[in-house]
């Protein structure tokens, strides 16, 4: 999911601007300490149309006890600006709309979610994300009113829907969490993280 930062880059640079992918801990942007790691991109159709994927195994070291919640771009191997906030072992992801505030239901056709799910969101086209939702918190899925089409979400397991305040639509992203008991290394294999412009 690109940020505001990242649009920029992208208009600016093209994939170019993406210099370095580390392992955030906070969808704040708080950041696994000393892990970020280059990134080249392969060239433009590989691997599909519209995609560019990373050109080599990248290897992120986390340490003991972390838990790493997301992938990020940055623009540097230090400092500079995070451009992006990415899902983590998971292809999860859609639009969806709040139409109606009384249920406190999302809509998204086929959205594949299941209870125990774990989704953050982000804003469409620049948009206000419905109240009280927010793109710094990472979510759980509940089984409240799950269908194919609908879901809910609580700040805890299982917990209460979020009582949503307001209409509007979103991106919402599935990602996995991952607790490192010891010390190792989150590993993503050559063209496992794609930059993709179909849809832009």
């Amino acid at each position: 999911m690109l940020i505001a930062a990242g649009r920029t880059a992208l208009g600016t640079s093209g994939k170019a601007g993406f210099t370095h992918i580390g392992a955030i801990i906070a969808l704040s942007g708080t950041e696994v300490v000393g892990a970020r790691q280059a990134i080249t991109w392969q060239t433009m159709g590989t691997p599909a149309a519209g995609q560019a994927g990373n050109n080599g195994s990248i290897s992120i070291p986390i340490g003991a006890g972390e838990t790493p919640l997301a992938l990020a771009l940055f623009d540097a191997s230090s400092a500079g600006n995070r451009l992006s906030t990415d899902p983590l072992g998971s292809t999860v992801h859609g639009v969806a709309t709040v139409d109606a505030i009384a249920s406190n239901l999302i809509q998204s056709a086929g959205h594949g979610l299941v209870a125990d799910d774990r989704v953050f969101f982000g804003a469409v086209m620049g948009e206000t994300l419905p109240a009280p939702l927010a793109a710094t918190t990472l979510y759980w899925v509940i089984a409240t009113g799950l269908t194919t089409d609908l879901f809910s979400v609580s700040t805890t397991q299982a917990g209460a829907a979020v009582d949503i305040s307001a209409v509007g639509e979103m991106q919402f992203y599935k990602t996995v969490p991952n607790t490192f008991a010891s010390a190792g290394n989150l590993t993503i294999a050559t063209n496992a993280f794609i930059l993709d412009l179909n849809g832009l």
